[in-house]
């Protein structure tokens, strides 16, 4: 199976605070991978450094076979909704998805993720206007009228009801049938357990263990769930883990 994005002993400091030592895994072309750990085990940091928008101390992130540090700004594959979103102020929800899908030639699929979304009564609002959900709406579709190969999605339920979670759940899977990878992280391991075709679970900044449910369960025998595993695992002395 080829491999789309690959991180090859990446290590990231904040002053005193190691966020990953040394982390290596593949993620595997259009596939849907979840990315499981605690508040402070290094998901976000994972994801910023995919983005650019950190650089790592040492190691190296590949996409397929480049650097990410090479790849172009106007080309760049790789889309990304934030945990905490991200806006111009001044601009309306309107103003926000005109911009965005005129920079990327996608004004046909504006009208769709509107209507999929639910931001038709939204569209004059500016982002202080809107409730936590909506702002995460808006994230989600600024980040979908981009051109991609790679979706990464970070905590990106949160503040949808559970309609929305579903409206979202299937835009995922509309992105692996359009031949898309996602890799998403976030909290509630119980629903993406079915969901994703892969795990990657790391703490304190490095690999726990990456692979299909079956497989890292099998490894496992005596836990049931992804809770379950990465509670175990987690729990390890960090010279076992």
């Amino acid at each position: 199976m080829s491999s789309i994005l690959k991180f090859e002993n990446v290590s990231k400091s904040f002053g005193n605070v190691q966020a990953l030592q040394s982390l290596s895994f593949n993620i595997p072309e259009n596939k849907i991978v979840g990315l499981i750990g605690a508040n402070g085990a290094g998901k976000s940091t994972t994801m910023r450094l995919v983005v650019r928008y950190l650089c790592s101390d040492s190691g190296n992130i590949f996409f397929k076979q480049s650097p990410i540090s090479t790849l172009k700004n106007e080309v760049f594959p790789i889309a990304y909704i934030p945990d905490i979103p991200i806006y111009y102020e001044e601009l309306s929800v309107l103003e926000h998805l005109s911009f965005i899908s005129s920079m990327y030639n996608t004004k046909s699929e504006k009208d769709y993720l509107i209507q999929r979304l639910e931001l038709k009564e939204h569209l004059n609002k500016v982002p202080s206007m809107l409730s936590k959900g909506n702002k995460q709406k808006l994230s989600i579709a600024c980040a979908a009228l981009r051109n991609y190969e790679i979706l990464l999605a970070d905590e990106p339920f949160s503040g949808l009801d559970p309609k929305q979670i579903k409206v979202l759940k299937d835009i995922i899977l509309e992105n692996k049938a359009n031949g898309k990878t996602v890799i998403l992280s976030t909290h509630l391991l119980d629903m993406i357990e079915s969901f994703c075709d892969e795990f990657i679970m790391i703490d304190r900044g490095k690999l726990l263990v990456q692979g299909n449910f079956e497989q890292i369960i099998s490894n496992n025998p005596m836990c049931n769930s992804l809770e379950e595993l990465y509670l175990h695992l987690s729990a390890q002395p960090e010279s076992e883990s």
